[in-house]
């Protein structure tokens, strides 16, 4: 009997059981490519969860300008979760997909609170963000290159170079140089 085969004869329950089994003995023995892109994914939703805050609620000189920033990068956002999801699919993983397993991966945090932040605030967070995303991506994109999935490797290395961008487009929005305040880029300097 196939594997494929095998599969389709347990239950739903009995084979999301082995899913999740899989997964957490990934998390905690060895983390590979997948087991980060979870993470990534968990982020990923976050961000769809802050930026739409954004969007609706800032306010000031700026408002109209990040309004449609704010949109553009949710926009942006989802396209990369879905790629990204796809791209897992396709590579013969099994990515989050539940908003429980998103909250729980995610290295993210989002608050109600958030709405009354004055708009470089909220330009600053989404900055730091993009920066803990992109610490993630890298750390995939190396395990990814030990597994040996060029095709996965290539969608997390264009994700990274996206976050690159907006990083840079955010920082020269409140006047800073791309790389400034940037621990990560601090560090490889020591």
């Amino acid at each position: 009997m196939t594997e494929n085969k095998a599969s389709q004869e347990r239950t739903p329950q009995e084979r999301l059981q082995e899913e999740q089994e899989h997964k957490e003995h990934v998390h905690h023995t060895k983390i590979n490519a997948a087991a980060i892109s979870d993470h990534l994914l968990g982020n990923m939703h976050t961000l769809h969860v802050k930026l739409h805050q954004y969007h609706w609620y800032v306010n000031g000189a700026n408002f109209f300008t990040l309004h449609e920033k704010f949109e553009e990068l949710y926009n942006q956002n989802e396209e990369w979760f879905d790629k990204l999801a796809e791209r897992l699919i396709i590579s013969g993983h099994k990515p989050a997909s539940t908003t429980a397993e998103f909250e729980k991966y995610s290295m993210l945090s989002e608050d109600a609170i958030n709405k009354y932040a004055k708009a470089e605030d909220m330009v600053e967070n989404i900055i730091e963000d993009f920066r803990s995303t992109r610490e993630l991506t890298i750390r995939a994109i190396r395990l990814v290159q030990d597994e040996g999935d060029d095709a996965l490797e290539d969608t997390l290395i264009a994700f990274k170079n996206d976050l690159d961008k907006n990083i840079w487009m955010l920082q020269a929005f409140i006047g800073k140089e791309a790389l400034e305040d940037d621990d990560a880029f601090d560090e490889d300097e020591d």
